[in-house]
């Protein structure tokens, strides 16, 4: 697949000695970049109060593959949240009785 440094949306991780660029699913483990949370106990605002499991890591060190550099990479993660505009109109959400 082509590299489109241009589309929104994309980051890399770059190594700041040699410039070699990484994609985050190359130095993030998923499960632990999201965290597992469970037993999740919310208030009546529907609040989260507490839950077990694991929080999100944001932090982790490489060694980079081309000049051997120890790197210190934290993630700053943002969420965008909108109200979704038609949802259940897509018929691949429908399922059907037979």
């Amino acid at each position: 697949m082509k590299k489109e440094k241009d589309k929104p949306g994309y980051k890399y991780i770059k190594c700041p000695v040699c410039g070699r660029e990484y994609m985050a699913g190359e130095i993030f483990l998923p499960y632990s970049f999201v965290g597992q949370p469970t037993d999740i106990v919310r208030g009546y605002d529907e609040n989260i109060l507490m839950y077990e499991g694991t929080d999100m890591d944001l932090k982790e060190e490489y060694i980079c593959d081309k000049c051997n550099t120890k790197l210190s990479i934290k993630a700053v993660v943002t969420f965008k949240v909108e109200q979704a505009k038609d949802f259940f109109d897509d018929d691949s959400y429908v399922s059907e009785e037979k």
